[in-house]
């Protein structure tokens, strides 16, 4: 400080010297009280990840829950989300919530297997084909699992439901046996389906979410399983000609945020954040089965070929899943939990 005040002696004289000197003390004080208060103003924004497409119905969701999380703790909290995958696939996703680049994310059941592979259980392949049988499962199931995903250092904020996943392919498709013949997408952080593939002996190509739509336009993939609401708006559905009718399971996900940053929040505004992420993931959840019907519509009128299985076809395809279900079971929980979610999908 001396050589700066001396500087300005030798360019200015002492006495203005003196004056720029104690205005710039001022100012040096002024500003960072000035940036703390734009930051109180603003409050504790949370950076929130996900694949999900920019103006998709569930970026709409959340940004419905984010302006209701505003109001409800007056600005003090709020997300900055970052959509599209921008962020990487949930893989690095969930990497970057435990080392701390980010807050929170919005997962499908792949990336919460990344946290506590059980919450599966809600995805076994040919057990939940209803809405209302996933809803009753984790009702009875939820809180157990939340349990394991908060050792784990995450904290679950919501459960959504994705959508139930049909068959697209590029050819007809109308047998477990049929796939033989396919170059069927499987993600790399996937736990069931590689145990599917060995039951089908279909050829798999593994890319992340964000590489699908380039590997269905170059011929590396001409089959995936995905809900139609899914596969419609990132242009998925537009690079295959077939879907089959009979959904396979019922995808699941949800919102999760580091339990760090949880426990830092102050307790009203955690509060909040719970009780508004319950809010808008229960009606994202009652919107699913219309998304699902009005993509369903559009494929219709788009051409698309629908293929309506028979009883007898329909039978093989359960016969699989009953066997991917025995395969996976020690891989992803206790036999008893699979049992217990199991039993509901009989309902």
């Amino acid at each position: 400080m001396d050589g700066i005040f001396e500087f300005y002696v030798s360019r200015c004289g002492h006495m203005k010297a003196q004056r720029i000197f104690l205005f710039l003390i001022a100012l040096s004080t002024i500003l960072p009280l000035a940036d703390l208060g734009a930051q109180e103003a603003e409050g504790r924004v949370l950076s929130f990840a996900t694949v999900a497409p920019p103006g998709s119905a569930i970026m709409r969701n959340l940004e419905a829950w984010n302006r209701e999380l505003r109001r409800r703790t007056e600005r003090r909290l709020q997300f900055r989300f970052y959509a599209g995958g921008v962020q990487g696939d949930e893989p690095e996703l969930i990497r970057k919530i435990r080392s701390g680049r980010l807050d929170a994310g919005g997962v499908t059941a792949s990336g919460l297997a990344l946290i506590h592979r059980p919450a599966l259980i809600f995805q076994l392949p040919g057990t939940f084909l209803r809405y209302e049988q996933v809803q009753a499962a984790r009702e009875a199931l939820a809180s157990e699992i939340e349990g394991g995903i908060i050792q784990q250092g995450f904290r679950m904020l919501g459960w959504a439901d994705v959508g139930r996943a049909h068959l697209f392919s590029k050819r007809e498709i109308r047998k477990p046996q049929d796939l033989a013949q396919t170059k069927f997408w499987m993600r790399s952080d996937d736990v069931i389906l590689p145990v599917f593939f060995e039951i089908v002996k279909a050829q798999t190509v593994s890319v992340g979410i964000p590489e699908v739509l380039g590997a269905l336009q170059t011929g590396r993939i001409d089959t995936f399983f995905a809900p139609p609401a899914v596969a419609l708006p990132l242009q998925w559905a537009a690079n295959v000609t077939h879907m089959v009718t009979m959904p396979v399971a019922v995808l699941v996900g949800g919102s999760v945020m580091s339990e760090r940053v949880f426990q830092s929040l102050p307790e009203a505004d955690r509060n909040a954040l719970l009780e508004t992420g319950a809010q808008f993931h229960a009606l994202g959840r009652r919107n699913a089965a219309r998304a699902e019907e009005e993509a369903i519509a559009a494929l219709r009128e788009r051409g698309m070929k629908m293929v309506d299985l028979t009883p007898q076809e329909i039978a093989l395809w359960k016969e699989v899943g009953k066997q991917v279900r025995e395969r996976v079971a020690t891989r992803i929980a206790d036999p008893t939990l699979i049992a217990k979610a199991a039993a509901f999908g009989e309902k």
